[in-house]
């Protein structure tokens, strides 16, 4: 028996998953990522709060700051299902009438990159191995993404070929939805609301606050109060995850309530919720905001968000992009020059944000 200082222990467990202990350890979103990705290779279909917790305990004792440990892990979870490496399903619970959100494995599956490169979304059962060493050793980890460049020049798409993995199309993948003005996309909430009937009882709702500044998402979330008007809002339940909704208050009554999503679409209750905030926060002249700044890498740029984004932007961003670092803002994204100024355009037109210039 040998005693292991915590450096020899997170240099095992880093190679344990796949990854290399010379450039990241188990503190690392890559890492945490990995981790998640295994714990949902056994344990799927289960809840997040099973795996955020499963994944928790295995790392919290050899952590050097562990106060935000369980944040770091649920942000990390909600981006790999954005991403697509999980996929979020409602189910009834037998003889109730309540539902529950629950995690089940997005099945093995790569995207095409023009540059030659590609994706590599989903899980194996028991986390077998999918790809033989030869190409999985060219497997690139940013964060919540797994790129995968074939060795030499050769083309990937034809070394997949043999290999069980379904191929999407970036079409497929990014499904981005058409433009609309803000006020227009309101207006259907706005419509069902007022069509709605009247809410009943409902504990531990808590609303997000379009007065509070957008440059901080947590600090915006509060409870009812006496406040009067229209909310985005979340009812928190004891098992399974937050249900979105579309509110009126009455002097914090709620009186109407409508669930998100409101219509049948490929994206979750929270893309439709983040994107209905954005156009309440542009309305409202206070615009979601990005910034822009200058990235280490020559031709390339940072850009810096503030707030949560549907999944669909998410993809397009993970698609040209790459997640790095972030400084003083929610998370970053590395973008060549020549490709970000389309990505800003979606951000204007779709969900209505706005540069700030300023650093602080």
């Amino acid at each position: 028996m040998k005693r292991l200082i915590k450096s020899e222990v997170h240099a095992i467990g880093t190679v344990a998953l796949g990854l290399d202990p010379s450039t990241v350890d188990l503190s690392s979103i890559e890492c945490i990522a990995a981790s998640l990705r295994r714990a949902a290779s056994f344990l799927c279909p289960c809840s997040s709060r099973t795996l955020i917790d499963v994944v928790y305990q295995s790392l919290v004792d050899i952590q050097e700051s562990s106060a935000d440990l369980r944040g770091i892990i649920d942000d990390t979870l909600v981006a790999m299902i954005a991403y697509g490496d999980l996929i979020e399903c409602s189910e009834r619970l037998g003889g109730s009438a309540q539902n529950r959100t629950l995690l089940y494995a997005s099945p093995p599956t790569f995207v095409f990159r023009q540059d030659g490169t590609a994706f590599l979304i989903g899980l194996t059962p028991d986390q077998t191995a999918l790809l033989p060493q030869s190409l999985s050793q060219g497997i690139e980890y940013s964060k919540h993404v797994r790129r995968l460049r074939a060795p030499g020049n050769q083309d990937i798409r034809f070394l997949l070929k043999d290999y069980p993995l379904f191929e999407l199309t970036p079409d497929q993948w990014l499904k981005v939805p058409g433009s609309s003005k803000p006020e227009i996309y309101l207006s259907q909430f706005d419509e069902a609301l007022s069509d709605a009937g009247r809410a009943g009882e409902i504990t531990d709702l808590w609303i997000l606050d379009p007065t509070k500044p957008v440059r901080y998402y947590r600090g915006r979330w509060t409870q009812p109060g006496s406040r009067t008007g229209r909310y985005l809002g979340r009812r928190r339940r004891q098992y399974g995850a937050d249900l979105w909704c579309y509110l009126e208050l009455d002097e914090g009554t709620p009186t109407k309530l409508i669930d998100l999503p409101l219509r049948e679409t490929p994206w979750r209750a929270c893309d439709e919720a983040w994107r209905l905030q954005s156009a309440i926060d542009s309305l409202n002249h206070s615009a979601q905001q990005y910034r822009v700044r200058t990235g280490s890498s020559k031709g390339t740029k940072i850009l810096d968000l503030f707030s949560p984004i549907p999944r669909w932007v998410q993809r397009r961003l993970d698609y040209v992009g790459e997640p790095v670092l972030g400084l003083g803002c929610l998370f970053s994204y590395a973008i060549r020059e020549a490709e970000i100024g389309e990505e800003l355009t979606m951000l204007k037109e779709k969900l209505w944000m706005q540069e700030v210039r300023n650093s602080g």
